[in-house]
């Protein structure tokens, strides 16, 4: 662990130490005087704050050593061909001629569509950096195509059994039914640019302009689309699928159970507010249960550090691992609070995500990263259509619950 990271983890440790001390104070002051000091809400939320950016960095910090220890991994691996290749194609993004050789290599990267295929090295560096910036990639499911729709299968319920006597008849029992599912492939788009001044300086790196802009552009539109998106030229959003309040064997197939706190835009108080935790992730089978993550953003999971259970401990539990739970577990679940497309906490927000996403979520991507160069529309800079072709959607809507932010 990085001395970086392990000043954080003191820096956060202090600052919630700080803040359940001034939340303990809150506490008394209301049993004493019905309300609190505008002191000690002040102190709350800066803390809140100041948790929130700490979680915020230490997340940062962790993908780029994540980034670090993959572009090491990457050197070294590519054959004779595939470095001919990069080596073309760097040339080409540059704008300089190519030799025979050097054209034939390129050729290999060709795309149907216009334009070139990045180099399998360049666009494996980009989705692999991409699972570490991009919170649905890491916890989904991905599927990797050739075609623009992919369809699958939906199991819809659970085989019945009975028991039998040796010898007796056997009768048919009720068969789960099956659905399917399409996921069409969608287009993501990244712009980078850069002048013609910066490509005439041999030492300037244009591959990793393009392996940073097109990462950062893609991150930001996945981390949107597959929360948020809606379905048409964008990827189907988990948080965009129907909701209810009923159980697995009540709700029609394809809604996504959800669960009030007891509160418009809160938790509930002590010692209730964590109730709602327990109840959201007992709720999943046992197999959802197993791989579940509570997903959120930074600002939710300083709020949920403040609360307890009715025998007055915090539900929240720091863990540091950076491997498999970086930012600690409530009820035994493992925090994820790198959603920065969940809400905010507010009347009816949906800001938490409790389940197994690897089930309730599908993504698909087709093979290839497209780079087209453009010196036309900007004169004086060189601009790159960076094109990615991805999808998603909700394939079992069993495997994830909703907490709501509502009375």
């Amino acid at each position: 662990m990085s001395d970086d990271i392990k000043k954080l983890i003191e820096d956060v440790n202090k600052s919630v130490i700080d803040m359940r001390t001034n939340a303990e104070t809150q506490m008394a002051e209301v049993k004493k005087f019905g309300q609190t000091s505008a002191d000690t809400a002040e102190k709350l939320a800066n803390q809140e704050k100041d948790i929130a950016s700490l979680i915020g960095t230490m997340t940062e910090i962790k993908n780029a050593q994540l980034a670090l220890a993959e572009a090491k991994r990457n050197e070294g691996g590519m054959t004779q061909e595939q470095k001919n290749a990069k080596e073309a194609f760097v040339k080409f993004m540059r704008k300089q001629s190519l030799t025979d050789v050097e054209q034939k290599a390129l050729s290999t990267l060709t795309n149907p569509d216009g334009g070139f295929l990045t180099t399998p090295d360049t666009s494996g560096r980009i989705i692999a950096r991409l699972h570490d910036m991009s919170p649905m990639r890491q916890y989904a499911n991905v599927r990797t195509t050739t075609k623009s729709r992919v369809t699958g299968i939906i199991n819809n319920g659970r085989n019945a059994y009975s028991w039998g006597a040796q010898a007796a008849a056997v009768t048919n029992s009720t068969t789960k039914q099956f659905g399917e599912y399409q996921i069409d492939v969608k287009k993501l788009i990244a712009y980078p640019k850069a002048t013609e001044e910066m490509l005439e300086d041999a030492d300037y790196d244009i591959e990793a302009l393009i392996i940073d802009d097109a990462t950062m552009g893609f991150a930001e539109g996945e981390a949107y689309g597959f929360l948020l998106g809606d379905g048409i030229l964008q990827p189907r959003g988990l948080m965009t699928v129907a909701t209810a309040y009923t159980g697995d064997n009540v709700r029609a197939w394809g809604t996504v159970q959800k669960f009030k706190t007891g509160v418009n835009g809160a938790f509930a108080a002590t010692p209730n507010g964590g109730d709602i935790f327990i109840e959201s992730a007992m709720s999943l089978r046992s197999q959802y249960r197993a791989r579940a993550i509570m997903g959120m953003n930074r600002f939710t999971l300083a709020a949920a550090m403040k609360l307890k259970d009715s025998e007055g401990n915090y539900i929240w539990q720091p863990t540091w691992n950076l491997t498999d739970s970086p930012f600690g577990m409530i009820c035994g679940v493992k925090v994820a609070p790198d959603f920065d497309h969940l809400a905010d906490i507010a009347t009816g927000s949906l800001s938490v995500i409790v389940g197994d996403l690897n089930q309730a979520y599908q993504i698909v991507d087709k093979r290839g990263i497209s780079v087209v160069r453009d010196n036309i529309t900007s004169p004086g800079n060189v601009n790159w259509y960076i094109s990615k072709r991805t999808g998603g959607d909700v394939v079992n809507s069993e495997a994830v619950r909703f907490i709501e932010f509502a009375a």
